[in-house]
């Protein structure tokens, strides 16, 4: 048995934190709970992953240890159907639960195949393969297989981020400030991917291993990592979820007749220049047809062909001209631009800022300053 080192404690340190961070997941109510349910089982997975590592980096001659670790390299084929699965039930919204198919757990099965197939030999004789290279090419085809499934599924990660990017707009009136936390997942994610391909060339291709850079060093990173999106869903708000169309039919510019367009016209103006409904925070799309009486799509057909503007433009358009005019009557004297923007409908500064630089081409200090010298 190897004496107990200082990576065996961060290794035990993150299982324990592993399991408290997915029991606690779960206790949150009503806070994005489907998707939280996935990552629970992700975490899980990833102190399964730990507990593997744990045991054989501190008993490497037990054959028990030895085979738990073999066995626990079959969870590297689950973690990227995982994130998908967690990207799309955290970010849309969808008729029916979306689940994953069966198909994406081949690679899965396939190694726990491979896993009992080693039982035929030894351990004393299995090491004495790997030793000698004859399980080097089955290695290399787990591996290679790995690296590509991960990367299929990192692809449509980033392709669930694009499509919620350009839908956002059309459905929300603010930023969830969503893409930034989604991004960087993608992106240390997907360096994750660069620096296991990296080992993986230097390894078969060149013969070259580093315990730095290798496979067993990634993926207890990887394990890491899921830990801190762990502690950010914790404090993470209740998501809206975007709805999620497979659009085939071809937009007609005749969806709405001249007294359809007239009819939610009228109604619209009244909302937003009588009732001022652009003052609500959180005011989604959803929210809006509601108030009108129609559908999501007539209204999204209205503002995007009649309007030329997407939801969240047009909403915020209404919030500019009401924080322009508090500032021609005086208020920025009395009260500050932040308290004066969120009484304008906004919910963040950063989104305020964006918007009034869009919308004025100046910023709002900038702006004050060129009303007080006229």
């Amino acid at each position: 048995m190897q004496p107990f080192e200082f990576i065996d404690m961060v290794l035990f340190l993150g299982i324990s934190q592993g399991v408290f961070l997915a029991v606690t997941i779960q206790i949150i109510q009503n806070k994005n709970r489907l998707a939280n349910r996935t990552l629970s089982l992700m975490l899980i997975i990833a102190s399964i992953m730990l507990t593997g590592r744990f045991f054989f980096t501190i008993e490497t001659n037990n054959e028990i240890f030895f085979r738990l670790a073999l066995f626990v390299d079959i969870l590297v084929f689950v973690f990227g159907p995982l994130l998908y699965l967690y990207y799309r039930r955290l970010i849309f919204n969808e008729k029916s639960k979306y689940t994953l198919h069966y198909a994406y757990f081949i690679p899965a099965a396939g190694m726990l195949v491979y896993h009992f197939w080693t039982y035929q030999f030894s351990y004393d004789g299995f090491v004495l393969m790997v030793q000698n290279g004859s399980l080097t090419l089955s290695f290399l085809i787990i591996e290679a297989v790995g690296i590509l499934f991960n990367l299929y599924f990192g692809r449509r990660c980033f392709q669930l981020l694009r499509i919620y990017q350009k839908e956002e707009k059309n459905n929300l009136s603010y930023s969830q400030h969503l893409v930034g936390y989604l991004s960087a997942i993608l992106i240390i994610g997907s360096l994750f991917l660069l620096l296991w391909i990296i080992s993986f060339v230097l390894a078969y291709g060149f013969n070259m291993y580093s315990s730095f850079l290798s496979y067993n060093a990634i993926w207890i990173a990887v394990s890491v990592f899921v830990y801190i999106i762990g502690f950010y869903s914790l404090k993470q708000p209740d998501i809206f979820r975007i709805p999620l169309y497979i659009k085939k039919q071809i937009k007609r510019k005749e969806r709405l007749d001249d007294e359809m367009i007239k009819d939610i016209e009228t109604r619209l103006e009244k909302l937003m220049i009588n009732e001022k409904i652009y003052l609500n925070h959180k005011l989604t799309l959803v929210d809006l047809a509601n108030q009108l009486n129609t559908s999501t799509n007539n209204v999204s057909w209205l503002l995007n062909n009649i309007h030329n503007s997407s939801f969240y433009d047009y909403v915020n358009q209404y919030r500019i001209k009401s924080f322009i005019e508090k500032i021609q009557n005086g208020e920025h004297h009395h009260h500050t631009l932040l308290a004066l923007s969120m009484d304008s409908g906004f919910n963040s500064k950063s989104t305020f800022n964006k918007t009034f630089k869009a919308i004025v081409n100046d910023t709002p200090s900038n702006y004050i300053k060129k009303l007080n010298t006229i």
